[in-house]
């Protein structure tokens, strides 16, 4: 464009630099009439020339701003994208980082900058965060939740004891006091439950982008009674009563150390939906004896445990709790707690003990007599995914005392496995559960330190079978009914099998026959009917997100031999087996129904 600027000017300066030919013959008249004329002509075509020049030079001008304007666009819009590109690699270092679709080009971020509408829009829209439904808060980097679970419930609950049963176990009934009025209220009987409601404060901080600190203090709540010490001297109002740990986690998992509830028992949670009410599932599974405490469906003290990340549907978890007890068949309490581990002693209500008196047998019994153990192992792992959920536990008590069973100190274990599956179009969902029992005992009485032999007669601990089926049926987005059955297998024998003690708590006599021949160890084995079966039925309904309301019926079904009871450590109030005294009578059929409100925060 300059070359041909230049080539116009020249060409013009030429033209005026050329001498003016005119015609040779012509007069002088006529030759200056010419030369006026032409002079004339040639002063218009000159300036015709210049404005066409002066026409060309704007026009080319003009061209060649645009074309600087451009120039600067794309150099700015370059540079524009420079700072973009730089931006995206700090966020996408960044730990919070968000993926753009691979359909994200240069041409799609230059339309993103410079968009038609007269408002620039952001290169990665952000979107707006879901309020927390959580209370919480956030004070320097760390955050503090409060949360908890309100479930109350009333209850018509009978414990099973017929006047029969007045008759033939009751203390007061035979006593030979003439006129004396009866003072048993057995049967049915009206109650308010709490049911194992707590509140909680959890928190994390952030320590880096590979390890947040956690923490966790949470208490039962007695909504419906007035709070204080158990029979068993442990204070669970108090704070930090139940699941309290200190831990780190992490994309690794995360470790804790403090106490909760063992691996074992949690995976079988979300398969029952009568947990923590009168049909909770821990009457029969996890519960060695039928009594009210199921000792491997507890919340272990003074513990440290590791729970794995979820990958590709499957967990884990692991978690040990070390015996920490001077005494060496644990008889004593463990260091640094106010109960005897596996939740009994002095109080608890033993054949001695009917009548929560102090024992009296034996010069030398520590208070820890009746499942206090040593070291404890829990583990499990699960899997869920496409609508199926499975999983396995094993839990393993070392050194556990039962000298009030006459059965001496061993190890006990317990091993679990179940699967549960939902269809989706129909809102069915069955489970099914397995569990077994076992006690190993020594064969021989020890020189050294006189503990019983195993005899399998008096052997309630072992028990081959525990199974539990489930059924629940979505009947709309907001109710759903389920129905379960419980089955608490026979055990090789019973301690009501001795009839006679040394010393040591050895069995010396056994119960005769139904002949009325005096029994033996190996006579007896075996003959004892002590099963049961649990029966629920129930509907939930939701109210909101926060509450609901259920409703409740179960049965426990006991064998002749059998004493499991029902709502056992799951309900805030079991429907006890035992009358007002303390006497607990074998073979009851304990039943009731319960309505409850819930509400979580």
């Amino acid at each position: 464009m300059r070359r041909s600027l230049i080539f116009s000017l020249v060409l013009f300066l030429m033209a005026l630099s050329l001498p003016t030919f005119g015609d040779d013959e012509a007069s002088p008249t006529d030759n200056s009439n010419k030369q006026k004329s032409s002079s004339k002509a040639r002063k218009q075509s000159t300036k015709e020339e210049v404005e066409l020049l002066r026409t060309q030079v704007a026009s080319q001008q003009k061209t060649m701003e645009a074309q600087q304007q451009a120039m600067e666009s794309q150099q700015k819009t370059i540079e524009e994208l420079k700072t973009m590109v730089g931006q995206l690699a700090q966020r996408l270092d960044s730990p919070d980082a968000r993926v753009l679709p691979a359909s994200f080009n240069s041409v799609e971020l230059t339309q993103q900058q410079n968009p038609p509408s007269s408002q620039a829009k952001p290169l990665v829209e952000s979107k707006k965060p879901k309020e927390s439904t959580n209370l919480e808060w956030t004070v320097a980097g760390t955050t503090i939740q409060m949360y908890g679970h309100a479930d109350l419930s009333f209850d018509y609950v009978d414990n099973g004891i017929t006047p029969g049963l007045e008759a033939l176990f009751g203390n007061l009934a035979s006593q030979p006091v003439p006129n004396s009025p009866a003072r048993f209220n057995n049967g049915w009987m009206p109650q308010i439950s709490s049911n194992l409601s707590f509140f909680g404060v959890r928190g994390s901080h952030k320590i880096n982008d590979y390890m947040t600190g956690i923490f966790q203090f949470e208490t039962e709540v007695g909504f419906s009674a007035i709070p204080g010490a158990t029979s068993d001297n442990n204070c669970k109002f108090c704070l930090g009563g139940r699941d309290s740990y200190v831990g780190l986690q992490g994309h690794w998992g995360a470790v804790k150390i403090g106490k909760g509830e063992a691996p074992y028992k949690k995976v079988i949670v979300p398969v029952d939906p009568f947990y923590n009410t009168l049909g909770d599932h821990r009457s029969i599974m996890g519960n060695s004896g039928g009594d009210n405490r199921a000792e491997f469906e507890t919340r272990l003290p003074h513990s440290i445990w590791y729970e794995s990340p979820t990958s590709h549907g499957f967990a884990g978890a692991v978690l040990f709790s070390p015996g920490q007890n001077r005494s060496s068949d644990n008889g004593a309490y463990a260091r640094g707690e106010p109960t005897c581990s596996g939740g009994n002693g002095v109080f608890v209500i033993s054949f001695q003990n009917r009548a929560n008196v102090a024992e009296a047998v034996g010069p030398n019994i520590n208070p820890c007599n009746d499942g206090a153990w040593g070291n404890v192992v829990s583990t499990a792992v699960t899997y869920k995914g496409h609508g199926f959920y499975g999983f396995g536990g094993y839990e393993h008590h070392s050194t556990v005392n039962r000298l009030t069973d006459s059965v001496g100190v061993a190890d006990e274990a317990a091993w679990r496995f179940g699967a549960s599956y939902t269809f989706e179009h129909s809102g069915t969902t069955g489970s099914f559960v397995y569990e077994g029992l076992k006690r190993y005992a020594a064969n021989s009485i020890s020189a050294a330190d006189g503990q019983p032999i195993k005899f399998a007669a008096l052997d309630e601990r072992t028990r081959p079978l525990a199974t539990m089926v489930v059924l629940s049926q979505k009947l709309g987005k907001k109710d759903t009914f389920s129905v379960d059955w419980i089955h608490a297998g026979k055990t090789p024998g019973d301690p009501g099998q001795c009839v006679s003690f040394d010393p040591n708590l050895a069995c010396t006599g056994f119960a005769s026959l139904p002949s009325g021949a005096p029994g033996t160890a190996a006579s007896i084995a075996n003959t004892v009917d002590n099963s049961s079966n649990m029966y629920a039925a129930g509907l939930k309904h939701t109210l909101s997100r926060n509450m609901s309301t259920y409703f409740v019926y179960a049965r426990q079904a006991n064998a002749i031999a059998a004493h499991y009871d029902l709502g056992a450590v799951g309900h805030g109030l079991v429907v006890d087996k035992r009358d007002f005294t303390g006497t607990g009578i074998p073979g009851t059929r304990l039943q009731g129904i319960s309505g409850g409100l819930t509400f979580d925060f």
